[in-house]
């Protein structure tokens, strides 16, 4: 019968291989995953902290352990590099786990045929890590940062071309650390400082957030659902960065609003709370089952009365259905690369690739185009993304704009005064390293 630690250990193996070969996202698949384990909480902390240790700290791992192999990692097979992985990131990275343990336990998982060469590696890493070669020796500048911080070096010349060297440097660091918790307090059943009372009393340490008024910051890591006041509705989990995206928009009660590519609809209930359920607000996304996510997270919430739109939104909606009515404000959140999320969604730095970019630019403007035929004159559209390339951004928006019909506003004065900083000539923008919440970008555009 394996002990706990092992367990934890084969689970966290497993969600690493399906990360690397099926592109599985890690903050689904831990749910899945645990949700059948029967791991205590001590085994879940540890199986959390290896999969999303190993997954950020990647090429880093790599290039260490191929100081030892004689072949280049990939060319190892995905459970045996995994494996190799795992015990890398518990010798040279916590320092709580003794190294003959990590070793041990890295054998026991592995294949009969791949148990020699993983002793043999790990206990040579084990025996020599205070004397492994440093990524700081690395002369070209892009490949030293983008080993020392486990990124890959088209991210790295990404960050520099918009940040320069010192900050892009910061953003690669930060990007590797684990982010707080970020609620959204549903104002229509509690206040933010009664939340936080409710939080200190019951012991459980929490913030104001630093941008928007309705945001509170947990700080310390605990299961949303276990805390007060979630089967009561109180709150919903919402980065502060996506909050004020929805406060960018400007929702008011009566009006008849869009929620563009929303599933599974945290900004649609955003704007619905704020329209004080008044008025009309259609949600719609391509993804059905996401979509359904909306009614459970409404009910909850008390925020019953959204409309489910399943459509492609880069077509014409049916002009006989009442969803093609035009409307006075459209948000669209655009798909895109999410490099904003990597400390939420470290696997983006792996699954991600430079010509997704491109791709993700041309659907982006397509969505634009259409959706800008459903906004009525004098309208508003707010577009955003959770990422920060000029290409998914600036050069997307400029495309609606010289085709004429819209002006980009000034969204500071929809703001609070915490957040008018954000903005900059006109484009609001958040980045992990400055501001401690996601990376968005985002645009007010009004129908001429």
């Amino acid at each position: 019968m394996p002990s706990g630690k092992e367990s934890a250990r084969a689970l966290a193996l497993l969600a690493l291989e399906r990360v690397e070969k099926d592109h599985a996202y890690l903050d689904k698949l831990k749910d899945h995953l645990l949700a059948s384990s029967g791991l205590n909480q001590k085994e879940r902390n540890l199986f959390m902290e290896l999969s999303y240790g190993v997954i950020r700290h990647r090429r880093m791992l790599d290039f260490y352990l191929e100081q030892f192999l004689d072949r280049k990692i990939q060319q190892t097979d995905l459970r045996t590099r995994n494996i190799l992985r795992l015990g890398a990131y518990q010798i040279l990275m916590l320092d709580r786990i003794p190294s003959p343990a990590a070793v041990n336990e890295s054998v026991k998982l592995s294949a009969h045929y791949a148990k020699p060469l993983v002793n043999a590696v790990l206990r040579r890493l084990s025996a020599n890590k205070n004397a492994l070669n440093s990524p700081e020796r690395i002369p070209d500048f892009i490949k030293r940062l983008g080993i020392k911080y486990s990124h890959p070096d088209w991210m790295v010349e990404s960050a520099i071309k918009l940040l320069g060297e010192k900050e892009a440097e910061e953003l690669l660091s930060t990007n590797n650390q684990r982010p707080l918790v970020a609620l959204r307090v549903n104002t229509s059943r509690i206040s933010s400082e009664e939340l936080l009372a409710r939080f200190a009393k019951e012991g459980i340490s929490a913030e104001a957030g630093r941008f928007c008024p309705v945001a509170v910051s947990l700080k310390e890591h605990k299961p949303v659902w276990e805390l007060p006041g979630y089967n009561e509705g109180w709150f919903a989990v919402q980065d502060e960065a996506s909050q004020l995206v929805v406060l960018m928009l400007d929702p008011k009660p009566g009006e008849e609003i869009l929620d563009a590519c929303s599933a599974p609809g945290t900004k649609s209930l955003f704007i619905f709370q704020l329209m004080k359920t008044t008025g009309r607000l259609v949600s719609a996304d391509i993804n059905g089952s996401r979509l359904n996510l909306i009614n459970k997270e409404a009910r909850r919430l008390g925020l019953d009365g959204v409309e489910i739109l399943c459509h492609d939104l880069t077509k014409p909606i049916d002009s006989g259905k009442k969803e093609a009515r035009l409307f006075d404000k459209i948000l669209l959140d655009a798909p895109c690369s999410g490099l904003g999320t990597i400390r939420k969604h470290p696997e983006i730095k792996w699954h991600r690739k430079p010509e997704d970019i491109s791709q993700l630019a041309c659907m982006q403007i397509q969505l634009l185009q259409s959706l800008a035929g459903y906004l009525k004159p004098g309208g508003v559209m707010v577009y955003s993304t959770c990422t920060w390339t000029k290409e998914e951004n600036e050069d997307v928006v400029r495309s609606l704009l010289e085709r004429g019909g819209f002006e980009l506003e000034d969204p500071s004065e929809f703001l609070p005064d915490s957040a008018k900083c954000l903005v900059k000539d006109r484009v609001f923008r958040t980045l992990p390293n400055r501001h401690l919440i996601d990376g968005f970008s985002a645009f007010r555009l009004r129908k001429r």
